[in-house]
């Protein structure tokens, strides 16, 4: 993964987008656990503001399925992080703030059901 940047002009807008980005080569978005590590640790993004307790927290109920994240709780997020600064985390998999604001308060089950805290994006089913 490229940890340099995120390419802010193709992130998802809506869940097709998102399923398809997942599906292509795009190297620059957070696929797994171990790409989340190696992006906190270039430093000068959102992640690298959490606390490690939280972050740890926060990588441990995270779901990655099909090349993306799936779902997870961002409720770690909230002690070091502004909103604005949580979206930035959600950009990180590919996702506009938009589609990440959509993906909020769910969990994935087929289908994705209420949950505060938690986030269900597209390619969970």
């Amino acid at each position: 993964m490229k940890v340099n940047a995120i390419d802010k002009s193709k992130l998802a807008k809506t869940g097709q987008e998102y399923r398809d980005l997942l599906a292509s080569d795009a190297d620059w978005i957070v696929r797994s656990a171990d790409d989340l590590l190696q992006f906190r640790g270039a430093g000068g993004n959102a992640h690298a503001r959490v606390a490690e307790r939280d972050f740890q927290a926060f990588v441990d109920g995270l779901e990655f399925k099909d090349g993306g994240v799936v779902t997870g709780s961002y409720r770690p997020l909230m002690a070091s992080l502004t909103i604005s600064e949580i979206f930035e985390v959600f950009e990180s998999f590919g996702m506009d703030r938009q589609l990440a604001n959509d993906t909020l308060e769910a969990k994935c089950g087929p289908p994705c059901e209420f949950d505060f805290w938690s986030f269900c994006a597209s390619n969970c089913h």
